[in-house]
């Protein structure tokens, strides 16, 4: 009846109706539900469905109708991107609470974590061809195999799965693998690639195939029905030990209480101790694990409640996400951009850009519209460990210069911040900040730890000379200090 339509009967009536079809519109919900949100480049391998394969309904296909017909829904998600989630839970998830939504995020950087980990484990093991193992995440360079995407694809060159051709050439085997950390995997949320195994297994030109599927834990049917297929399923602990896997479990636990409560700083060191064993897990965690580290500092600087990864709504259905959102009722608010890169590195222009013409945009529209009573202070930060180019510097100065009257963008670079921190004498968060984001040794120039020159402009030709010349200083000198992190610089 009309007055169902979209009400909690309405939603539980749909999804049973199409679950109880088991067709590829039942798979592709279960996916979308096990996960809540699927990141739109993440959605071909988990729906089950092929990407063009005959007789069969291709991913893209499905994702279309289901969209049509409201069940699924595409909704840009800030610091995600495109993603898809049930029409049931995009109802809601404006309304979500920080702690909620920080699962997700959660979920998507562990997962990303223990992809870079299988990845280097079947590179290290000689599973799979070293430079041809690909991993989910650009729409326009899929991991497949047949006509399917999978989180993970390599060639093999492995005795079980590589064999001769008719022709004399060795022809290499496969290597398939998804991923899922979402509590323990059910029968259901697994038919989805037991769908894809089936259906590869009738492709007779394709070559042996090893299928992987990571799991936190299996339900006792789903183990089962995966072993039957031939199929290996693992946790992070079979294969990497019981301190990695309590590390993924710890990482979900910070990042989700840490948007909304102090997280002691032993924490974070725990995780880099656990997780850093892994080949670019320290890479993967930095920017996440900085955006903590910032928001305790705020949190003991400003009797106000901090939150994290804000999502700020503007006109024209415009989202962006702050970081590290601080308003003081009547007063000030602080919104800080977290750029945690390793030291010498350097930060995209295209990232400032995006910052000063997006999203600082963005939340002064959201404020209008949404905050009572507004702050009397608006205070844009950006605080960043890596370095800016003389052109970001410039841009930003000009920003700031034309937008005095509006609002204040200040720069709190890495000795800034290192100041900051030793101010609040709590010995475990300098030995967090220092081991981790910028080590004692490592001396940042002065103007290029304080932001910028207060009276640069783009005139001034022997100025930029010298950040170049500095710049390019700290990238030759930062190597040895990258290494020991143990991620690119």
């Amino acid at each position: 009846m009309e007055k169902d339509f979209r009400s909690p009967y309405y939603w539980d009536r749909l999804f049973a109706a199409i679950l109880a079809s088991n067709s590829a519109y039942a798979r592709a919900l279960v996916a979308v539900q096990a996960r809540g949100i699927v990141p739109i480049t993440h959605f071909s391998a988990a729906c089950g469905a092929p990407i063009a394969q005959k007789k069969h309904i291709s991913a893209g296909t499905v994702l279309e109708r289901m969209v049509a017909a409201g069940v699924l829904e595409r909704v840009e998600v800030p610091g995600i991107g495109e993603c898809v989630m049930t029409g049931r839970l995009s109802e809601r998830v404006e309304h979500m609470s920080p702690d909620a939504a920080a699962k997700f995020r959660a979920r998507l950087i562990a997962e990303g974590i223990l992809l870079d980990s299988v990845k280097e484990w079947l590179r290290r093991l000689g599973m799979a061809s070293f430079n041809k193992v690909k991993v989910r995440g650009v729409a326009a360079d899929l991991p497949m195999v047949g006509t399917y995407a999978w989180d993970l694809t390599a060639p093999s060159y492995l005795g079980p799965l590589s064999g001769w051709g008719k022709d004399g050439v060795l022809k290499p085997g496969l290597i398939a693998c998804d991923v899922l950390l979402a509590g323990s995997l059910s029968l259901a949320s697994a038919e989805a690639f037991l769908y894809k195994v089936d259906a590869l297994k009738a492709l007779k030109k394709l070559g042996r195939t090893l299928f992987i599927y990571v799991s936190e834990y299996f339900s006792a049917e789903a183990f089962q029905e995966l072993r039957s297929a031939g199929i290996l399923p693992a946790t992070p602990e079979t294969l990497f030990g019981k301190d990695v896997a309590a590390g993924f479990r710890e990482l979900n636990k910070v990042l989700v209480e840490a948007a909304v409560r102090s997280v002691s700083p032993d924490r974070f060191d725990m995780l880099f101790s656990s997780l850093g064993k892994l080949e670019g897990a320290v890479g993967n965690m930095r920017g996440s694990l900085f955006e903590l580290l910032v928001a305790e500092v705020t949190r003991r600087d400003h009797p106000a409640l901090v939150e994290l990864n804000k999502i700020c709504r503007g006109k024209e259905g415009a989202r962006a996400e702050v970081d590290v959102w601080l308003v003081i009722p009547n007063r000030e608010a602080h919104f800080i951009e977290c750029k945690g890169h390793a030291p010498g590195s350097s930060i995209d222009d295209e990232e400032i850009e995006q910052w000063l013409n997006k999203r600082i945009l963005t939340v002064r529209q959201h404020i209008d519209q949404f905050l009572d009573p507004k702050p009397t202070k608006l205070v844009f930060e950006l605080w960043y460990t890596g370095a800016l180019s003389s052109e970001a510097l410039t841009r930003i100065e000009r920003t700031r210069d034309a937008n005095r009257k509006k609002f204040e963008i200040k720069l709190v670079g890495a000795e800034e911040i290192r100041a900051k921190v030793r101010a609040l004498n709590d010995a475990s968060l300098l030995k967090t900040f220092e081991q981790h984001f910028l080590p004692p040794q490592y001396t940042v120039p002065h103007h290029l730890a304080s932001g910028f020159v207060e009276n640069m402009t783009s005139d001034d030709e022997s100025e930029r000379a010298r950040r170049q010349s500095d710049f390019g200083a700290i990238v030759r000198d930062s190597r040895a200090i990258v290494r020991d992190f143990g991620a690119e610089s």
